[in-house]
């Protein structure tokens, strides 16, 4: 087992929020972007801090993964977005400093880049030798600041013996954190764990049990690696785990079958009462950033365990009266789940997790009061009486708050002229007929994913199922309606659930797809608690892998309980239950709801950002800089770079509200769709395939890899080169079948190509070269190229 947490920006996004924690609780400054303004240019630069240079020293089998954050810009009077069009990078090439894209085998995102993490932003790279960099201010040449990357490397070798060097018995926190550092392998302190990581397995099980979990990549078991375990480097490294009830840790060796077993014990504290006690105050301040954090109040004497965090009430005084700090609409905080989101200028809140759990709260720029309160019968949606902490938060006036104001709101056509300026409407439905065009739109029917019984409730726990009936799905008047009514089935895939409403579902897949436009759709919800209505996107080809690794953009959701907000969002990372997301909410004015008149849903889609809008007033933007696709580490616009088409559903229950459901007189329950409208901007045509009568665009080709070896892929096809040989072999598999080796064709001037054609997307080749570039024969490591995926530079 070989994953490490790494500098390399998707796991530093998912590893900050500890670090987010770990500041707030301190009291310490965690700083936001600053508002957008001119450009800045560098007149000095120094190191972040000792971990951040000038010798960063790694080790690894072949290659290491390095990073470090940014310098201090300027004394500290400039920020990274200040300067960022002034500063370059060099690297030393036989004792001369060279600009890092004239250098041979450096190409961006594949092996060096950029990471950006909740308003930090550092370089990563991946080395297989020693290198000196060197930031440099491109208008003020005289100020430079050097790095060496030390890289040492590894040989492997195999495990006869380990020794545990903490432990084997260890007592987990409240929130569960509990880790220990690496043993010492084959009795020899000198190994390092890179040396036998491809021998090492880890397997996990509750102590009670007998039976030992595989959790390598086995997400299924609901150990989720950089979620409730993963790897730390600190002090050489070692595994770190946050666990709900006791647990013991086998490291095995693949080989020998050497074992040492770990005891983690989590002891839950006893409950004589549920009473709140403030955990060290009750009045906190605001610092620079207008962050505040505070620890959750203790449980009877003892601070909260994470099994009992849904039992928790937090309300807001607003004018007088208490408000439920998730009624976003009259709080005016919005929750973040993945951490503070300096893209928006909401007010944002969230949790964090160190040795305790807690609440955090940016900006804070005004006085205000919070009270937590927990059912004083201990169990969720219990009634809370008086059982309640209050604080007072003192604002920062001068905290700053994202500038959007570079955000202009848009044009929206009329119910009657769908013309904007600058845009070309290239498909729409206005739902003038009398019944739903099928050849825009699809029917998703039934209440599973698939035959799967585990998947009911479209894998959220929703209470509809959806049908093709005119009872759910129709159009009259010029408008579609989605409409729900209680209507109780069951299904093959277990006949012993049943749904108890029937809706309606319908997408455009394969009649439409989208890659970067613009979509409104003008719409009309129902209110209701439990009522779900949503207009959303998915990927036409999954190419990134199974939900939400290929991505989901959410157009419109709405809360039926909450007419004042609706909400648009994201959905990216890795495959569930290792995905992530970004959400904004927008608040219609004081009078208006979602149900009180028609509203226009926008969603602006671009390569480097997404912006949504209501009524053409601007809400919410995310840049590719916050999202990622754990299948594509090197591909910054994964996976919003891929066609997605377009659904609108309404569901009833499920997971998106807490799993409420209906009064009986919120059913029947109905969305209107007035029109839907896609558009290019200053483009025509059919995002869905090629215009008629013009001819279709040639591919381009693009280049993965360096002078000396590589592939040069054209459309679905692939050219392997090796430059400069005596001779040249390649060594390839493709989707994990048989090694093929063979000689590659001489070129002329000792060039070598071999040509491997008709890919399809997502095929992956695993491929090596053996070639002699005149100072003997030699074997690259593998490599792994995935096609529709695996990036490369224009040739």
């Amino acid at each position: 087992m070989k994953r490490i947490r790494t500098t390399q920006f998707p796991r530093r996004q998912r590893a900050a929020h500890w670090l987010l924690a770990l500041v707030l609780l301190a009291g310490a400054v965690l700083l936001p972007p600053s508002p957008a303004h001119a450009a800045t240019t560098v007149t000095s630069m120094s190191y972040f801090s000792a971990a951040d240079g000038p010798v960063i020293a790694k080790s690894g089998v072949g290659e290491a993964s390095y990073g470090f954050v940014m310098p201090v810009f300027n004394g500290g009077s400039a920020t990274w977005e200040d300067v960022s069009d002034d500063v370059g990078v060099k690297v030393k090439v036989g004792g001369s400093w060279i600009d890092i894209d004239s250098a041979g085998g450096f190409v961006y995102n594949q092996n060096w880049g950029h990471w950006s993490d909740s308003g930090a932003h550092g370089y990563w790279f991946t080395l297989s030798a020693t290198t000196e960099l060197q930031l440099y201010s491109k208008t003020n040449a005289g100020v430079t600041l050097d790095y060496t990357l030390v890289f040492t490397n590894v040989n492997t070798t195999t495990i006869t013996a380990m020794t545990a060097t903490q432990g084997p018995q260890l007592t987990a926190g409240y929130t569960g954190g509990a880790g220990f550092t690496y043993p010492v392998f084959n009795n020899d302190p000198s190994i390092p764990y890179e040396a036998v990581a491809g021998d090492l397995r880890l397997y996990v099980k509750p102590v009670a049990d007998t039976a030992w979990i595989d959790i390598d990549n086995n997400a299924a078991s609901g150990w989720i690696y950089d979620s409730n375990f993963g790897q730390f480097t600190d002090g050489g490294g070692g595994y770190w785990f946050t666990v709900t009830e006791s647990i013991n840790v086998k490291l095995e060796s693949v080989s020998s079958g050497a074992s040492l077993v770990y005891t983690i014990a989590f002891n839950a504290p006893v409950r004589n009462s549920y009473t709140l006690t403030a955990y060290d105050g009750t009045s906190y301040s605001a610092d620079a950033s207008g962050a505040i954090g505070i620890p959750l109040p203790r449980i009877d004497g003892n601070p909260a365990i994470g099994t009992e965090l849904d039992g928790f009430v937090y309300e807001i005084l607003i004018d007088g009266q208490w408000v439920d700090l998730s009624d976003s609409g009259q709080s005016s905080f919005v929750y973040s789940g993945s951490g503070y989101n300096n893209m928006s200028d909401a007010n944002q809140w969230g949790y964090w997790a160190d040795y305790i759990y807690g609440l955090w709260f940016q900006p804070i720029q005004e006085d205000m009061q919070l009270r937590i309160g927990y059912p004083a019968n201990g169990q969720p949606g219990g009634s809370v009486g008086s059982n309640y902490v209050t604080y007072t938060f003192i604002g920062n006036p001068n905290a700053p708050r994202p500038d959007v104001s570079d955000q202009g709101d848009v044009a929206i056509g009329t119910p009657s002229d769908p013309a904007i300026a600058g845009m070309n409407l290239i498909w729409q439905d206005e739902f003038s007929g009398t019944a739903l065009d099928t050849s825009k739109w699809n029917y998703e029917l039934g209440y599973y994913i698939g035959n799967d019984p585990n998947s009911w409730g479209w894998g959220n726990a929703e209470m509809q199922h959806y049908t093709d009936s005119a009872q759910n799905v129709f159009v009259q008047d010029g408008k579609l309606n989605i409409r729900a009514l209680h209507d109780y089935q069951s299904f093959p895939q277990d006949p012993s659930r049943y749904a108890t409403y029937s809706s309606g579902k319908i997408n455009t897949k394969d009649n439409l797809s989208l890659q970067y436009g613009r979509v409104d759709i003008r719409a009309k919800l129902p209110t209701g608690d439990g009522l779900w209505p949503a207009m959303w996107m998915l990927p036409e080809d999954a190419v990134y892998g199974a939900w939400a690794a290929s991505g989901e953009l959410d157009i419109m959701e709405a809360k039926g309980r909450l007419p004042g907000t609706t909400s648009g969002a994201v959905h990216f990372g890795g495959q569930w239950p290792v995905n992530q997301y970004l959400a904004g909410e927008y608040y219609f004015p004081q009078g208006e709801t979602f149900a009180s008149d028609y509203h226009v849903y926008t969603m602006i889609w671009e390569e480097d950002d997404i912006k949504w809008y209501v009524n053409g007033e601007f809400f919410f933007k995310v840049s590719r800089e916050q999202w990622y696709s754990v299948a594509a580490p090197n591909n910054p616009d994964a996976p919003f770079d891929q066609p997605f088409y377009l659904i609108m559903n309404l569901a009833v229950g499920g997971h998106f509200d807490g799993g409420r459901t209906p009064d009986a007189s919120d059913i029947p329950a109905t969305m209107q769709v007035d029109y839907v409208r896609v558009y290019k901007d200053g483009e025509g045509g059919n995002p869905g395939g090629e215009n008629p009568g013009e001819e279709p665009e040639q591919p381009g080709t693009v280049v993965i890899g360096d002078e000396a070896k590589g592939i040069k892929k054209t459309g679905d096809d692939l050219l392997f080169y090796v430059n400069g040989a005596t001779f040249a072999d390649l060594h390839y598999k493709i989707n994990n079948g048989p090694q093929l080796n063979v000689a590659m064709s001489a070129a002329g001037g000792g060039n070598y190509t071999y040509p491997v054609n008709g890919l399809q997307p997502g095929d992956t080749v695993e491929y090596f070269f053996t070639y002699n570039p005149g100072t003997g024969a030699l074997d690259t490591s593998w490599t792994t190229y995935v096609h529709g995926v695996t990036q490369g530079v224009p040739e």
